[in-house]
This record gives C-alpha cells, sequence and structure tokens, in this order.
C-alpha cells in the first residue's frame, strides 16, 4: 500500500481485524454467491459468481489478467487453474495476502489501486468483484483501468450499487448507513459507471443486475455467524473493532431485497 494513501487504511484495517472471521464464515471467495436454485451449496453459489465474472471478461488461454481487490486469491486461482491465465490480484490487506494459498500464474500483491504502480497496456483483462464501491475518486479508478488494459481488453466489474434515483428516506436508512458502516465512500447508480467507462475509452457491452440471485447471500451469512462464533469466542475479540459493521448484516439484505442497493456486473471492452 502506497503511502500517503490514507483513504485505504480504514478499508485494509477492518479486513485485518475481520480476517480470520471471514475465512470461516465466508470461505475462500469473500463476496456474494450467485444461486441458480435455493439448494445450491454456498460454496457452489460464490464460485459460480466468479465464473459468471471469468465469462464476462472472457478470459481465455494465455490472458494477462489484473484482478483489482482479490481479497483471499480465490477467483484470481480459479483463472489460472481452469483458464491457463496469468493473474496478478491486489488487496489491501496484508492478512489476505499471507492467507492466499500460493498457486503457479498467481501474483498477490499488497497494493492500492489509486497507486497501483502497474505498466501501461499491460493486460488482456481486468476483472474487480465488489471492490470498488471501496474507493474514492471514481474517475482515477476507471483511469486507471483505461491505462493498464490493453487496447481490445475487457472488464467485467461486480459491485455495490444503488437504485438509479433512490429516495431519501433510502439513502438516509439503508444506503448511507451501510456506507458508514462498510468504509465505502457512496454507492452509485450503474449509470454513472457506465460512464465513466465510457469517459475512459470503454465499450459496455453488458449490464446485469444480479441481485436476486445473489440476496441468499445473506441469509448464508446469518446462518453461519453465531456458530463460528460460539465455537471461538475469540473470533469476536479481534473483530470487536470493526463493530460498527454489525448492523448492516441486517440492513444490506434489506436494501437488496427492496431494491434500493443493487448487486451489479457491467461488462465493457477497451
Amino acid at each position: 500500500m502506497a503511502a500517503g494513501m490514507d483513504h485505504a487504511l480504514p478499508v485494509a484495517r477492518h479486513y485485518d481485524s475481520l480476517d480470520e472471521l471471514y475465512r470461516r464464515v465466508w470461505g475462500e471467495h469473500v463476496h456474494h454467491g450467485l444461486w441458480t436454485t435455493p439448494r445450491d451449496p454456498p460454496a457452489l453459489a460464490a464460485r459460480a459468481l466468479a465464473e459468471r465474472v471469468a465469462a464476462g471478461a472472457g478470459i481465455a488461454p494465455g490472458d494477462v489478467v489484473v484482478d483489482v481487490g482479490c481479497g483471499y486469491g480465490a477467483t484470481a486461482r480459479l483463472l489460472a487453474r481452469e483458464r491457463g491465465a496469468a493473474v496478478t490480484g491486489l488487496t489491501l490487506s496484508p492478512a489476505q495476502a499471507a492467507a492466499a494459498p500460493p498457486q503457479p500464474g498467481v501474483e498477490i500483491l499488497v497494493r492500492d489501486w489509486l497507486a497501483n504502480g502497474l505498466p501501461d497496456a499491460e493486460f488482456d483483462a481486468a476483472i474487480a468483484i465488489e471492490s470498488l464501491s471501496h474507493m474514492p475518486d471514481k474517475p482515477r479508478v476507471f483511469a486507471e483501468l483505461a491505462r493498464v488494459v490493453k487496447p481490445g481488453g475487457r472488464v467485467a466489474i461486480v459491485d455495490w450499487l444503488a437504485r438509479e434515483r433512490p429516495g431519501r428516506l433510502e439513502r438516509r436508512l439503508l444506503l448511507d448507513p451501510i456506507c458508514r458502516e462498510g468504509h465505502l465512500p457512496g454507492l452509485h447508480a450503474a449509470s454513472e459507471y457506465e460512464a465513466w467507462l465510457t469517459a475512459n475509452g470503454f465499450t459496455v457491452t453488458g449490464s446485469h443486475d444480479l441481485t436476486k440471485r445473489a440476496v441468499r447471500t445473506w441469509a448464508v451469512v446469518a446462518r453461519r455467524l453465531p456458530g463460528v462464533l460460539a465455537r471461538d469466542p475469540r473470533l469476536l475479540a479481534a473483530a470487536w473493532p470493526e463493530r460498527a459493521f454489525l448492523p448492516s448484516l441486517a440492513r444490506i439484505p434489506f436494501a437488496e431485497r427492496t431494491g434500493a442497493m443493487r448487486l451489479g456486473l457491467l461488462e465493457a471492452r477497451r
């Protein structure tokens, strides 16, 4: 993480403090799952979202890929193992990088995307799964995607979004608290992401609302969390500095079910 990037420090502390708890509750993929049927195992649903992103980015053998906000590197490993890609993953969390199992074709860097230091036009594709919403200065976020992706390269982004015109109460009771509790500078609509992509030379090729297939994730978290904490109470002490996030475990699924908050997938080509 580059010196002077103070905006990144609370996000890094969040994932470092909750590291073991996240791994126990979420597994190797710290993101929503994508359910086809209610009977799908959570691990299969999490993998389904990663595979949907891989398909959206058109990852093919030999592609050089950057995974922006890679977490524990599970999607990066999937792309290397099953699609023959060479993947560079970026995370703000030293704990996540340390816990990521090594795999040929995957490099995990502890680095801020807004000061990533990657070469120009280095990558055939870029993916970002539920990470860009943590970042301020969204125009710069997308400018960096344009800088590091080759002409003709592809981008697939899954992120937490707001509905196009959220109401005042939705903002006050749901979206603004979720942002405060989750270290998010703000939630934007899909149309804003599309505008930033277009302004940086990308052509948007797909925009999809995944919310209905993904919201079940939070029921899984609510079911698992008490048991994990009961079996290992020390995890609660480790997570206590991030206790402000707890209300969001109820707020987020309510916001998703009412449509105030969306899980969106955007695909684009440079």
